[in-house]
């Protein structure tokens, strides 16, 4: 990760995997980083930043990671 992000952001991406992997053994990392910028439009976070961090907690969870091509990918 290249920044610290702040605790908010952290809870707020942490409670949207947990909600996706819930729903789906698959996350939209991309998808759900969106979201997360657009509700932290003011912190000015880079969406890379974020979708680092749903990619790690989201293979943490076990799930497979959907990135923008389509492309599936597991955990090894």
């Amino acid at each position: 990760m290249l920044i610290k992000l702040s605790d908010p952001m952290w809870r707020d991406i942490e409670t949207t995997v947990r909600s996706r992997a819930g729903e789906s053994r698959v996350v939209d990392v991309f998808g759900v980083a969106e979201e997360v910028q657009l509700r932290f439009v003011d912190d000015n976070v880079a969406l890379e930043d974020i979708a680092a961090v749903v990619a790690r907690l989201a293979t943490q969870s076990g799930c497979a990671l959907e990135l923008d091509s389509g492309e599936m990918l597991s955990e090894v």
